[in-house]
């Protein structure tokens, strides 16, 4: 069962992060879609501004690596708790400026078959939009493989008079192929042992309702920073890990309110 287990804000005024928000437009629309690049190559086409388009994500060329967090890989290796202050101010460091919901939370991350029975493109959302792209005649194509949460499939959410689905997506910066083995191996062996590892990422809320039919999609989407092999080898170990997820207010097709909304849909440790 998904958990929240801790809770925190940080603002990020200044940074000299790798990682940025791009955002791009012409005419009438200055501003309508959506990067997040990476040493400033686009690494992830994020939509646009519409409130009413379909949530996606793409893959780009700039999707490669993730990001060094320096001394903290020791702990992150052994796996958060809580939110110790003094981690949360170091990762800070390495995110693009933002106001940030920062949540810790236990999951256990299953790999997509990009087009197969998991794959939400293919099939929540053909369900939710009545049907295939009447232009292009298919779902939508992430160019990744990328995880779904155990459990976190079609959550209520209620935001006041109106009532949507919640979906948790965790997207890597670079497909399995680029993994290494037997780090991937090392911490499958880890979860086996009991151990929790954490990984980091950089999260975003998108609300997104069809313009016609269906139910507004509250999309929670986590791309990872740091622990590409904790995800790895939690999915084929079958275990949970923890994820740090720094999500950045301002940037997603969301409010604050709405973020705080979507992280009472996760159980609380008793």
């Amino acid at each position: 069962m998904p958990y929240l287990l801790d809770q925190t804000t940080r603002d990020v005024a200044q940074s000299q992060s790798p990682l940025a928000f791009l955002n791009t437009g012409d005419g009438d629309f200055e501003v309508w879609d959506r990067y997040l690049t990476v040493n400033g190559k686009q690494a992830y086409y994020l939509g646009n501004v519409c409130g009413t388009c379909s949530f996606l994500f793409e893959r780009m060329e700039g999707a490669e690596a993730g990001i060094d967090v320096g001394e903290l890989t020791t702990q992150l290796a052994v796996g958060l708790d809580c939110l110790p202050e003094e981690v949360v101010d170091t990762l800070a460091q390495l995110l693009p400026p933002s106001g940030y919901i920062v949540a810790l939370l236990k999951l256990k991350p299953q790999l997509v078959q990009l087009h197969g029975d998991s794959d939400y493109f293919a099939v929540e959302q053909v369900e939710n939009e009545g049907g295939l792209d009447y232009f292009w005649g298919l779902p939508h194509y992430p160019k990744v493989p990328y995880y779904r949460v155990d459990g976190r499939s079609r959550v209520k959410v209620s935001n006041g008079s109106s009532t949507g689905e919640a979906f948790d997506f965790i997207i890597p910066m670079f497909p399995e192929t680029f993994l290494n083995s037997e780090r991937t191996s090392f911490f499958e062996r880890a979860f086996k042992d009991g151990r929790t590892p954490t990984a980091v990422t950089l999260s975003l809320l998108d609300v997104k309702g069809p313009a016609a039919t269906g139910k507004d999609h509250w999309c929670l989407a986590h791309y990872v920073i740091d622990g590409h092999h904790k995800i790895a080898a939690a999915a084929r170990a079958e275990r949970e890990l923890t994820i740090l997820a720094f999500i950045a207010v301002e940037h997603g097709i969301s409010s604050r309110k709405q973020i705080n909304t979507v992280l009472r849909t996760f159980s609380r440790p008793l």
